[in-house]
């Protein structure tokens, strides 16, 4: 058995396991013993959890001691105060934490039954020293390993008790209760992943051009390719508290074509496999990058992170990369707008056309829309430099401008939006054709189909309106229509502006507002249709004020029928069939001798 004058030991025995933070402190018992006559004492860890030490500040209250005669033990006093398999070993320390004046060194008994111990070396003057986050006399640590809650007693040693020691009535102690939280894990949900197209990676929260922003969550962005690196991903693990983390293990894998490579740098790399994994270690940051393994499709990229104690797998996000053969095999063209006006730019070219009106702005539609796709279907980017324009008869049409689209179009990158010039010279009804080429080389030249134009007028001679129906049943849809023509009698230039309609009684829906003549008309819609019939019956009147010099006045009329009537003559139609069927029945019973 040791044996040390007068001192007095902490062994702290801190068992500790997932859980959450300090919950109470008991009661000091305060008596004099050997010049120490209260011990107190403070959970200097705000958090405490699994794999994170815990710390404990002691302070007591003395009368004017001798160096070396005081010493401190801890322990949990039975099996209760600790987790079942959570005992692990605590360790004295002689400055708290934020580093108060030291007034201990720290000891280690082995033959004690708890097995560290604090022993001031100094001389506390006479009073409290109170313990806090941050001071006291000295501390106690210790690791957990599982979650629950633990009750430590801390104690001024009076007795020596040896290998048997435990806390006697005579002796000052303090029990501190602490719960601890489960550690927190790699967590796939609050990781961060931010994608580029390309070879440039963007840092965690980016907002930079080709990235996705960085936000948390699953990710989706499409970067186009051949072959070589086509994008790549900067992810940054986060544990299950949003914290950032180190040690977790980045992976990827990915379904359809392309390879991927999971390293630690932001630098250009090839994929070489179809999944990679790496264990960040020391590290949070990891990069997924990802290239075309010569295959035409789409593939999917998975990334996930597992943590590197529980083995927990969590999925970050997903992401799409488009690769594409740079061999041209189609081009298809598909015409919105044909009836070209003299001297008129007629659809949009922008990068990004909405595609919802007619509009030579980005609201509208191309005039044509032209779309390369290699001999797997995918479409092909960035070559409207290199696509020409053959045109059959430039007094017609005199140019087309074409405009590869980006990832904000209608359609998206791949297609190519191309407005048509109306030839200053043409004449109303003459048309010609135009087809759009691109060469893979010399001896392989793509042509589209060919697509017919037609020169027209770009001032309004005459407009009709119409009504689809005579007559309808209150509510009924309706379709109303506006034509235009010019001086030659054909439909009027694509674009031209169609004036609203007007109607003398209320109708439902809403009446057709100006718009644009697209062949020579105006329409709404039959199939989505937009406005309805009154609901009060007999005739009524549809107007417009025409687009010509004169601004003349248009009307059509139709009417609203009583449904109740038009039911009743179907009734009396079928009563009136049935009787003949009757007398029918009648005579053929009568031929046979039926009675």
């Amino acid at each position: 058995m040791k044996t040390i004058s007068l001192k007095k030991r902490i062994a702290l025995v801190a068992v500790a396991a997932l859980g959450s933070t300090l919950v109470s402190t008991t009661g000091a018992v305060a008596v004099n013993a050997a010049g120490v006559s209260a011990v107190n004492a403070t959970n200097a860890t705000s958090a405490p959890a699994v794999s994170s030490a815990v710390t404990v500040n002691v302070g007591l209250t003395t009368t004017n001691v001798a160096a070396g005669s005081v010493s401190i033990k801890a322990a949990f006093i039975s099996a209760s105060d600790y987790p079942t398999g959570g005992w692990v070993a605590v360790t004295a320390v002689a400055t708290p934490s934020a580093g108060s004046a030291a007034y201990g060194t720290t000891g280690l008994d082995t033959t004690e039954i708890n097995g560290s111990e604090l022993i001031l070396s100094s001389d506390p003057a006479a009073g409290t020293i109170a313990s806090s986050t941050t001071t006291g006399v000295g501390s106690f640590t210790f690791t957990p390993t599982k979650a629950g809650t633990y009750v430590l007693t801390i104690w001024h040693e009076a007795d020596n008790g040896g290998t048997t020691d435990t806390v006697n009535s005579n002796e000052a102690r303090q029990s501190v209760s602490i719960t601890v939280a489960a550690a927190a894990t790699a967590n796939g949900g609050t990781t961060r992943m931010v994608v580029a197209s390309g070879t440039t990676a963007y840092g965690v929260g980016s907002t930079s051009a080709g990235s996705d922003t960085g936000i948390t969550g699953s990710r989706s962005i499409t970067a186009s390719g051949a072959t070589g690196q086509r994008a790549v991903a900067s992810v940054q693990v986060r544990n299950s508290s949003g914290a950032v983390m180190n040690g977790a293990t980045l992976a990827a894998s990915v379904s359809g074509p392309g390879l991927v490579l999971v390293d630690t740098s932001a630098s250009a790399a090839i994929g070489t496999a179809r999944s990679s994994s790496l264990a960040l270690t020391g590290a949070s940051e990891g990069y997924v990058h990802v290239s075309g393994d010569g295959t035409s499709g789409v593939g999917t990229v998975t990334v996930t992170v597992t943590d590197p104690v529980t083995a927990a797998t969590t999925t970050v996000g997903t992401f799409t990369v488009t690769f594409y053969s740079t061999t041209v095999a189609t081009l298809t063209a598909t015409a919105n707008y044909v009836n070209i006006g003299t001297g008129k730019v007629t659809g949009c070219s922008s990068v990004t056309c909405l595609g919802t009106t007619y509009s030579t702005g980005s609201a509208g539609k191309p005039a044509v829309l032209l779309v390369a796709k290699d001999s797997s279907g995918m479409v092909i980017p960035n070559l409207a430099a290199s696509i020409t324009s053959t045109i059959t008869d430039a007094t017609v049409i005199s140019t087309t401008t074409v405009t590869g689209a980006n990832s904000d179009d209608a359609n998206g990158l791949g297609y190519y939006n191309i407005s048509v010039t109306g030839g200053a010279s043409s004449t109303s009804g003459k048309t010609t054709t135009v087809t759009w080429s691109y060469a893979n080389s010399a001896t392989s030249v793509i042509t589209s189909n060919a697509i017919t134009f037609t020169a027209a007028g770009t001032t309004i001679a005459k407009e009709t309106l119409a009504f689809d129906k005579t007559s309808y049943v209150a509510g009924d849809p309706m379709v109303i229509t506006r034509t235009a023509t010019d001086a030659a009698g054909n439909p009027i230039a694509d674009g031209t502006a169609s004036p609203a309609v007007t109607f003398s009684k209320t109708v439902g829906g809403t009446a057709p507002a100006a718009g644009a003549y697209v062949a020579g008309k105006s329409a709404t819609s039959a199939t989505a249709p937009t406005v309805f019939a009154p609901v009060t019956g007999g005739a009524f009147t549809a107007s417009m004020t025409g687009g010509d010099a004169a601004a003349t006045k248009y009307t059509a009329s139709s009417s609203v029928v009583d449904g109740n009537a038009a039911l009743l003559t179907q009734i009396d139609a079928l009563n009136a069939k049935i009787v003949a069927l009757n007398a029918l029945i009648a005579k053929i019973m009568k031929k046979l001798g039926v009675k």
